[in-house]
């Protein structure tokens, strides 16, 4: 049985936040600073919940669930950043960036889109949470609070030395 547009839009959705859920796994393993860690985690568990909550509608539409593991590309954009996490925190939310723009621009084509109220309004809600993972993350590169945080400990160990 052939998939209605709908629903293979839906899965385009979830295999997307899949891709993600690795490609933030792929972050997390390089990346040593905890302020960073805590907050690419939270925005994995998101992802994490984007899958879920599309699926969920996936299969009331009758359509196949998408695994949580990515495909293709998914595993390309792992690769990817895997590789450029190597050079450091900032080459991972820089990639992780790219990720993340790449992730909105979906969203946003995806609400050009004629959906059900119940459909659009989840999707928006999911928009909203890659708009604020953008953010934080071009933040994060501008102003590396990691190295504030790092100095700000390396101070506090002199000052109790």
């Amino acid at each position: 049985m052939a998939e209605n547009s709908e629903v293979a839009r839906l899965r385009s959705l979830a295999q997307l936040d899949a891709d993600a859920v690795g490609a933030y796994d792929a972050a997390l393993a390089r990346i040593p600073e905890q302020l960073v860690r805590e907050r690419l985690n939270d925005f994995r568990i998101d992802h994490m919940r984007h899958v879920q909550d599309l699926n969920a509608l996936i299969s009331q539409f009758g359509g196949t669930p998408v695994d949580l593991r990515p495909d293709f590309k998914g595993a390309a954009m792992k690769s990817l950043t895997a590789m450029t996490s190597m050079m450091g925190t900032e080459a991972a939310l820089v990639a992780m960036l790219g990720n993340e723009e790449f992730t909105n621009r979906t969203y946003d084509l995806a609400l050009r889109f004629d959906w059900s109220p119940e459909v659009r309004s989840l999707i928006e809600k999911h928009r909203e949470d890659e708009r604020r993972h953008v953010l934080w993350v071009r933040e994060a590169v501008r102003t590396r609070p990691w190295e504030r945080q790092r100095a700000a400990v390396h101070d506090g160990s002199e000052a109790q030395a």
